[in-house]
């Protein structure tokens, strides 16, 4: 069994109980899906029996607002989505974490004040900070002249 399976499922209270394999998910993808849903439901992660075969995760879930049963079961339908996610995303930093890691150190010794690359320190276009060929930096005096001469 792949997706989660309704053990519990009561539309007037606005709550439920879905059971999966605990050998299916690791408890860190549970933790993801089930803090997705915290803006819309109060969630509790139980285990049903010993760490084993045949252990299965019980979440409860009840909504924070009154749902009705299609919502209700929408709600299950987007935790068990929200389950797929959180593995993939397991999965993708557990294959780039290296890459992952490189980038965020690079990127925190550059804010640290890090050493600029070498190409940028060279020197080769000749120009001097002080040069300024497009006349950018004229003041405004000299480049807007007052007409009348006198003081305002």
């Amino acid at each position: 069994m792949t997706s989660p399976e309704l053990e519990h499922f009561d539309p007037a209270k606005g709550q439920m109980t879905l059971s999966l394999d605990a050998g299916l998910y690791p408890i860190e993808v549970l933790y993801g899906a089930a803090f997705v849903l915290l803006d819309r439901a109060y969630v509790l992660l139980d285990r049903d029996g010993e760490e084993g075969r045949n252990s299965r995760y019980l979440v409860h879930l009840r909504a924070k607002s009154p749902l009705d049963e299609a919502g209700l079961r929408a709600l299950a339908g987007e935790f068990g989505n929200e389950l797929l996610t959180q593995a993939l995303r397991r999965l993708i930093v557990k294959q780039n974490g290296n890459l992952i890691e490189d980038i965020t150190t690079r990127a925190l010794a550059g804010a640290a004040g890090g050493s600029a690359p070498v190409d940028f320190l060279e020197d080769d276009d000749g120009l001097d900070f002080l040069d300024d060929p497009l006349g950018i930096a004229v003041p405004w005096e000299e480049k807007y002249p007052k007409k009348g001469g006198g003081n305002p």
